[in-house]
């Protein structure tokens, strides 16, 4: 069986995940964003029994809103961390995966809320590294 490794930014936080991934969503909710900084929130839902921390739980603040909404991060490198969000799945921050996972994105979620700077477009340049 497959299992896959992820960390934080600085490694005190680490989990492993068995089994195959199906894809990664992604969230664009006002929430996600802001908690990101980013144009959303690249997520594997991954269920309960597939999931395991392995090292730094003494490495996590949770930051939680009234409305039920909450983020947990490495204390040390504010890497956004795996969260539960209910009593089947782990969502798990694609980002902190340590290697590549071959799968694309499958479904963005909250497109509605989607910042009007973050689009599809036609023009826009990629590069392998920075810009120069």
């Amino acid at each position: 069986m497959t299992v896959r490794a992820g960390s934080c930014l600085c490694g005190a936080r680490a989990y492993e995940i068995e089994g195959d991934i199906d894809a990664v969503w992604v969230c664009h909710c006002s929430r996600c964003r802001k908690a990101s900084g980013s144009s959303g929130n690249s997520i594997l839902i991954v269920p309960h029994d597939r999931f395991r921390w392995v090292r730094g739980e003494d490495h996590e603040d949770t930051f939680a809103l009234p409305s039920g909404y909450s983020i947990t991060r490495c204390r040390t490198c504010g890497t956004p961390l795996p969260a539960e969000t209910d009593e089947t799945h782990i969502y798990v921050t694609a980002g902190t995966l340590d290697a590549p996972l071959g799968k694309g994105v499958r479904t963005h979620l909250f497109c509605g809320s989607r910042a009007d700077w973050d689009r599809d477009e036609s023009d826009v340049r990629y590069f392998d590294e920075r810009s120069r």
